[in-house]
């Protein structure tokens, strides 16, 4: 019972990143070096993986971590857009809470 509410509470904290980074998207957000168009591209795509993340589907955790990838879209959009340390610090907390997940 201990090890599913820890997996509960670890889904959350992967939810509360996904909030994190939706909030750091914006119309202004400089997206030259990814693969999106606009902001609500990236957008849409978080939310679909939001909703896996909801769902406590593995496949949301995949493609999140794709993001996370070192030189993947959020560490390029997070240098572009002046908030690298914030990125280190919710890659770092993903990668935890991802281990505990897969």
């Amino acid at each position: 019972m201990t090890e599913e509410k820890n997996q509960d509470t670890d889904w959350v904290e992967v939810f509360k990143i996904l909030n994190i980074i939706k909030s750091k998207i914006s119309q202004e957000t400089d997206l030259l070096w990814t693969n999106y168009n606009s902001a609500e591209e990236l957008i849409a795509e978080i939310n679909i993986i939001d909703n896996l993340v909801r769902e406590k589907n593995r496949k949301g955790l995949e493609a999140l971590e794709y993001l996370f990838a070192p030189t993947g879209t959020l560490q390029e959009i997070s240098m572009q857009n002046d908030w690298i340390q914030e990125y280190l610090n919710l890659s770092s907390k993903f990668d935890t809470l991802y281990e505990n997940l897969k």
